[in-house]
């Protein structure tokens, strides 16, 4: 039996609103909250006028859910499953201490203008390298 968050999950979400959000990330405040009322939008419709908490429907809000897209894509890219090179224009950074030598920080590639911090090369850096190395050996499969 389909329950309502998975027919949000197969009608909304996942293929309508998410689809290539690591190549068209949404980086205005603007475009964000279009995406938010859109996903609210499509919740008042399923659910009505009582809609319940995110957390108790296993969802994510847009800002993390677009964080956890771009994760997923560069995994999936580490693991051969997208024909897409992710360490084109980013470098293994210097290691600090108490960094471990094994999963090394990544350089975010120069960008100059706030655009230019908008696109996946860059984005992507600033949640990876914070990121626990269980996060960075998983596979895409096991990515959660």
């Amino acid at each position: 039996m389909l329950g309502i968050p998975s027919k949000y999950e197969s009608l909304v979400n996942k293929p309508k609103l998410f689809f290539g959000t690591p190549a068209w990330h949404p980086w205005t405040k603007a475009n964000c909250g279009k995406l938010t009322r859109t996903q609210n939008r499509a919740l008042h419709f399923i659910h009505g006028h009582h809609i319940p908490p995110l957390e108790k429907q296993n969802m994510l809000s847009v800002p993390p859910q677009l964080v956890y897209n771009d994760l997923l894509f560069f995994q999936k890219s580490l693991c051969g499953l997208k024909d897409y090179d992710e360490m084109a224009r980013i470098t293994e950074g210097r290691v600090h201490r108490g960094d471990d030598a094994l999963h090394p920080r990544l350089q975010q590639p120069p960008a100059r203008t706030e655009l230019g911090q908008s696109v996946f090369d860059f984005r992507f850096v600033g949640v990876w390298n914070p990121a626990p190395p269980t996060l960075e050996d998983c596979s895409a499969a096991q990515f959660s």
